[in-house]
Formats: C-alpha cells, sequence, structure tokens
C-alpha cells in the first residue's frame, strides 16, 4: 500500500470516528436549561463520595433525609431555599445482605422508616430505623408486603420503591405495574401501625410506561393528600390523588397531573423520591447511579407552582 493511501485511509478513519463522537454527543440526553430553570434550581449535596440517593421525607424539624441505594447511608439535609445549610451522615446498620434502600418516611417519634428491594421474589420489606450516636440501628420486625397484600406479583428487585407516613398510616408503592380493563395501575399498600392491619388499592397511571418512583403524603382536614413521581427513562410526571382511609376496600385511585417534567428532563434525570413542605414548596432527589455515575448527587427545588396543588 502507498504512503499516500494509507494516509488517506487513516484521514477516513479520523473523520469517521470523529462523526460517530459527535452523534453519540448530540444523542446523549441532556436536560433542556431553558425550560428546567423555569420551574426548578438544581442544588448539589455534598454526599462524601457515596451515590445513587433515594427515597425522601421530612422531619418534624424540617430537614430532608434522604438514604444512598447500596451505600448503607442515610442523610440528613438543613436546606435554606436553594442553599444546603449542612448535611450529616449517618452509617445504617443491621440490614440483611443483599436489601438496597430505595424509599424513606418519617415516624411518629423520629423514626425512620426505609423501604427495601432484594433478589428474592415474593415479598418487599420496610425496616425501621433508629438513631444511635452516628449511626441509624434496625430494630423489631420488618414490614412485610406480599402478593395478597398488593394484589400483584412482587418481583425481584421490584420492593418498595416508594413510601410516606402520615401518623400511625404509612403508604408504600411498590416499582411494579399491573394491567386490566382500567389500563395501567402501581399497586399501592396502605398499613396501619397501630393494627398491622394493611390494604392493597391501585393507582391509575397516566403513562405507557411509567411506574410510581416517590411519594409524599399529609393531612389535610380530614383527608390525606399525597403526590407522586410517576417515571421511566424519558416519562416523569409529578401527579397528585387523595389516600384511602386505613381499613378502607381496595380502591381505584384516579391521579392529576401536577407537572409533566418530561420535556425539561428529557430522560436525562432520575427522580427516585419527592418531599412536600407545609407551604406546598416540593422538593425532588435524583438518582445519579444507573451503570456509572451520570452526575452530580442533587435535589431539585421547585418554583412555587402558579396555584396551590390540585384536588384529585
Amino acid at each position: 500500500m502507498s504512503t499516500s493511501v494509507g494516509s488517506q485511509l487513516v484521514v477516513v478513519v479520523v473523520a469517521v470516528a470523529v462523526a460517530v463522537a459527535v452523534g453519540a454527543c448530540r444523542d446523549a440526553k441532556s436536560v433542556d436549561a431553558d425550560r428546567s430553570a423555569a420551574l426548578f434550581d438544581r442544588v448539589t449535596i455534598d454526599t462524601g463520595g457515596i451515590h445513587g440517593l433515594s427515597g425522601l421525607a421530612l422531619d418534624e424539624r424540617g430537614a430532608i433525609w434522604t438514604v444512598a441505594e447500596r451505600g448503607q447511608t442515610a442523610y440528613r439535609v438543613e436546606l435554606e431555599a436553594t442553599h444546603v445549610r449542612a448535611v450529616e451522615r449517618l452509617a445504617v446498620v443491621g440490614l440483611p445482605p443483599g436489601e438496597d434502600m430505595e424509599s424513606a418516611a418519617v415516624l411518629p417519634g423520629g423514626d425512620l422508616l426505609v423501604g427495601t428491594e432484594g433478589n428474592a421474589r415474593g415479598l418487599a420489606r420496610l425496616f425501621r430505623l433508629r438513631r444511635d450516636g452516628e449511626r441509624l440501628q434496625v430494630i423489631g420486625e420488618p414490614i412485610t408486603i406480599d402478593e395478597a397484600d398488593a394484589g400483584i406479583a412482587v418481583g425481584a428487585n421490584h420492593g418498595a420503591e416508594a413510601a410516606c407516613a402520615v401518623g400511625e398510616l404509612v403508604a408504600v408503592a411498590l416499582e411494579t405495574a399491573g394491567k386490566d380493563d382500567g389500563g395501567r395501575w402501581a399497586p399501592l399498600v396502605v398499613v396501619d401501625l397501630a393494627t398491622g392491619a394493611r390494604d392493597g388499592h391501585r393507582v391509575r397511571l397516566r403513562t405507557a410506561t411509567g411506574k410510581l418512583s416517590g411519594l409524599d403524603c399529609w393531612r389535610d382536614g380530614d383527608v390525606v393528600r399525597a403526590v407522586a413521581i410517576e417515571r421511566h427513562f424519558e416519562v416523569t410526571q409529578l401527579v397528585t390523588f387523595e389516600l384511602p382511609a386505613a381499613g378502607a376496600a381496595a380502591t381505584d385511585i384516579p391521579t392529576s397531573l401536577l407537572l409533566d417534567l418530561g420535556p425539561a428532563l428529557r430522560g436525562a434525570l432520575n427522580l427516585e423520591g419527592i418531599v412536600r413542605f407545609p407551604d406546598g414548596r416540593l422538593v425532588a432527589v435524583v438518582d445519579n447511579q444507573y451503570r456509572t455515575i451520570t452526575g452530580p448527587d442533587e435535589l431539585l427545588v421547585f418554583k412555587p407552582l402558579p396555584a396551590p396543588l390540585p384536588a384529585p
């Protein structure tokens, strides 16, 4: 082969490589800067090098709690507007091997309830954590959710993806979806901590692929309202609904669309928890660990909505 021909081939190879790289960059998922800036502020959290945050809960002193899925660590974050004032890291001890933490709820008295997923089929569990100095220790027996409770098979790695608590009432959404004549639905189990009773319901999903990945609830007069994340890659919607009372018969729960984040996030951010402050402000947590670390550990602090959270 002549030197000139070899040089031409090298140029062609380099040109193709550059074109592929440019194409990959263009195809890479990225947040729409203009749309996102109108909806929320991105606030970075110093996690000490542990990634993959999931679940959000608000304690009675106004601090946010979140957990690292596979990092055996919980974080207490003091947030002031869009500024992180303080972050406290606490080791989580006592979880069975192979249990990833997926959701969080604060219970009366300050204990943290974390929902998990594991490799075993047929069961999702929630563990009660109590502070012991600089760590959170598992206490008591876990709450178990099985097919009889949820009304659907609990698959491996499809555990207690979202949870919230109001007093002794705990709501748990599983990371799976069913389908019937009415469309797609997510299983939601309401647990009465005082009696141990649990009731399964169906939250109607709004999209063809989304599942519930975050949940918060609060009392509003005689009812308990909830805000949730329906998500699957490019799909990200914030929805609201009303929780059935403890002991209520199986209920089909319709949702109202609060905010469609798909056009702003464009599949680039994976939201795994949401919390509502008493003044109506919403904050979501980003899980940045999917195969690789996809970005900073961060919260999305939403700007005031044009209207209060709508009733379903």
